[in-house]
C-alpha cells in the first residue's frame, strides 16, 4: 500500500472511532509504530486529527470546517482524478484552475510543466505555483473567501471576462442529472459559471460522493461540461446515465487505468 493510501485509511479509521492509540494503529494497518508516528504528524499538519499522549483525537471543529475534514477522507479518489486531469492539460495552453482541493492535487503534477499559462482565482494554487518557472501564472484578485481560499466577487468576476482558456479545471460541491452543477455559495457559483463561459473546454473534477446531490445555487447545466474526470467507486449504472447526456466521463483507478 502506498504511503498517501495508508494515510487516508487512516484518517477514514480514526474519524469513525473519533480516539485511536498508536498501538491500536500499528495493529490494524500491520506497520511499525514508528510508521504510524509519521503518517499522524503528516494528517497532524493537515489539521485532520490532534497527536495525544500515546495515540490521535479528531480535532473539534466548528460546524463550517467539518465538510473539509470529511472531503479529506477521499483523498485517494482525489489522487487519482488529478492523476488522469494532468494527462488533458498539453504545454503551451492556457487553463483556468478552480479552487478546491481535487484542483489542488491538480497543480502539484502541474509544477514542472513548461510554457503553460494558469489563471486561477485559488490562494493555494497560487502558493504551490509561484516559484514554477515554466509557468505564467495570473491570479484573479478580489475578495478572499477564506472557506474555500479562494478570490470572489466583483474584481474576480471583472478580471475572468479578461482571459480565454483552452481549458478549465474545475470542483463543485454536488452535480446530479436533473439539476446539473450547484453550488453551496452564490458568489462561488458566479465565479464557476463565468469561467465555463470564458473556456473553449471544461473538465470537472467530482469525486463520487458529489453525484446525485443538489446544493442551493445553480451554477450550470451538464450540457455545459465537457467531460467529468471521477473515480472508479461511481455506480455502473449512474456512469451509464451521465454517458448518455454525451458527457465524456472518465473514472479513474487506483492503478492509473482509466475507463471512459
Amino acid at each position: 500500500m502506498l504511503t498517501y493510501e495508508r494515510q487516508s485509511h487512516i484518517n477514514q479509521f480514526i474519524q469513525q472511532r473519533l480516539n485511536v492509540s498508536v498501538k491500536e494503529l500499528s495493529d490494524q494497518f500491520k506497520v511499525s509504530s514508528m510508521t504510524i508516528r509519521r503518517d499522524l504528524s503528516a494528517l497532524e499538519k493537515r489539521g485532520l486529527v490532534v497527536r495525544v499522549h500515546g495515540g490521535v483525537i479528531v480535532p473539534k471543529v466548528p460546524a463550517s470546517s467539518r465538510e473539509e475534514v470529511r472531503a479529506a477522507m477521499n483523498m485517494v479518489q482525489k489522487s487519482n482524478i488529478a492523476e488522469a486531469a494532468a494527462r488533458l492539460v498539453k504545454d503551451g495552453q492556457t487553463i483556468f484552475i478552480d479552487a478546491g482541493t481535487t484542483t489542488v492535487e491538480l497543480v502539484n503534477r502541474l509544477k514542472d510543466r513548461r510554457g503553460l499559462t494558469v489563471v486561477t482565482n485559488s490562494v493555494k494554487v497560487l502558493y504551490i505555483l509561484a516559484e514554477s518557472p515554466g509557468i505564467n501564472l495570473i491570479g484573479l484578485g478580489g475578495a478572499v473567501f477564506g472557506g474555500a481560499w479562494s478570490f470572489v466577487g466583483p474584481l474576480a468576476e471583472t478580471a475572468i471576462r479578461h482571459f480565454h482558456s483552452d481549458l478549465a479545471f474545475l470542483g463543485i460541491t454536488s452535480l446530479s442529472l436533473e439539476h446539473g452543477l450547484t453550488e453551496v455559495n452564490y458568489f462561488e457559483g458566479d465565479i464557476k459559471s463565468l469561467i465555463i463561459k470564458q473556456s473553449q473546454r471544461t473538465v470537472l473534477l467530482a469525486d463520487s460522493s458529489k453525484f446525485e446531490k443538489v446544493s442551493p445555487h445553480s451554477v450550470a447545466p451538464l450540457s455545459d461540461i465537457d467531460v467529468i474526470i471521477t473515480d472508479d467507486h461511481l455506480p455502473e449504472e449512474l456512469a451509464a446515465a451521465y454517458r448518455k447526456t454525451g458527457i465524456e466521463l472518465i473514472q479513474a483507478k487506483e492503478n492509473g487505468a482509466l475507463t471512459t
